[in-house]
């Protein structure tokens, strides 16, 4: 039984001018997450899922713009919320992990220094008390000598102990959600494994709701409560995480899962499943499914206008007009040969 939400988003919109034309990566995305969710956005690079964080934050590139029917967090309306106010939220109640914690951190700054200045931004506290806090949060995230990595630059930290340092400043001041875009994208898989059990016991902790934001079905199978599949700038499926991954219903969501090997199943020298052909261009109206391209279920009916994203029953939601019941199983194959 879920929760009464922390974040609530509705009709969100990205759109950034081009010559001659309006991209529009993110289409009418609607998201919500509660105390103690986890909810992983998963889609192929591309799909939106980064943009959609950005906004969620305040975020965006300059060029572009958003456009939402409502975006609350803890009930609080910040569709129109003025930069100050954005600035008043980020670390404080609403913080984020980014994907590339070298880029993210300042490499001008101590850690130290960093992450003083979040805490003094947001709390009337001393240095030294900041510093207390600070430490107490380091060693949280089980970072060694935290004394004297307070100390350094982040170009003197492994990538391991940057992303900890992340996670970590994320936590300094207790907020409500946190936002994790792949967060252990360019880390090995002991690092990732030791990233994800720490998420896992911080959330266990503190009840804070989490975006996870990934492409990495895996790391979504031993995380996630909900996940959210994108495609082509929209959400193509919602449901529980266990429902997705034993039952996919769109048919993009089957050519994700299909590309996975099996353990104990999947042999040595057998071909796995693909998605042929490329994305959707990202420019203008779509007046069709976005997915008709790709599906190997595609009908005609498919291309007369855009499908909406309808409820299913048991909490599910799926863009696609084609029934799951009246699919042939062995379309797949049939494209796959085909390609």
């Amino acid at each position: 039984m879920r929760g009464e939400p922390i974040l609530e988003v509705k009709g969100l919109q990205v759109e950034i001018p081009v010559e001659g034309a309006v991209l529009r990566p993110v289409r009418g995305v609607d998201l919500s997450v509660s105390r103690g969710e986890t909810v992983a956005v998963v889609g192929e690079s591309g799909c939106g899922k980064s943009l959609t964080a950005l906004a969620i934050m305040g975020l965006l590139p300059r060029a572009a713009r958003y456009t939402c029917e409502r975006i609350t967090l803890k009930g609080e309306a910040l569709t129109n919320a003025s930069p100050r106010r954005w600035r008043q939220l980020r670390g404080d109640r609403i913080a984020m992990i980014f994907q590339d914690p070298m880029t993210a951190l300042d490499p001008c700054y101590r850690i130290g220094d960093q992450m003083r200045e979040i805490l003094q931004q947001h709390r009337r506290i001393s240095s030294q008390a900041a510093r207390e806090r600070s430490l107490e949060l380091l060693r949280k995230v089980g970072i060694p000598s935290p004394e004297e990595r307070l100390s350094q630059f982040p170009h003197q930290l492994s990538g391991g102990l940057r992303q900890r340092v992340m996670i970590a400043m994320a936590l300094l001041c207790e907020p409500e959600l946190i936002i994790a875009d792949e967060p252990t994208t360019a880390l090995d898989v002991t690092i990732q494994a030791q990233i994800l059990r720490l998420l896992r016991e911080i959330q266990r902790d503190t009840g804070i709701g989490l975006i996870l934001i990934t492409h990495d079905l895996g790391v979504v199978a031993g995380m996630a409560d909900r996940i959210v599949v994108m495609y082509g700038g929209e959400v193509v499926e919602v449901g529980a995480c266990d429902d997705i991954l034993s039952r996919p219903l769109h048919p993009y969501t089957e050519g994700l899962m299909r590309s996975i090997p099996v353990p104990g199943q999947t042999k040595r020298g057998d071909l796995l499943g693909f998605i042929p052909g490329i994305v959707p261009r990202q420019v203008g109206e779509r007046t069709r499914c976005g997915f008709i391209d790709r599906c190997p279920y595609a009908v005609e009916s498919c291309a007369t206008g855009p499908v909406p994203l309808s409820a299913v029953g048991n909490g599910r939601e799926v863009r696609c007009a084609i029934p799951a019941e009246k699919r042939d199983p062995q379309a797949w194959n049939r494209l796959a040969e085909a390609s």
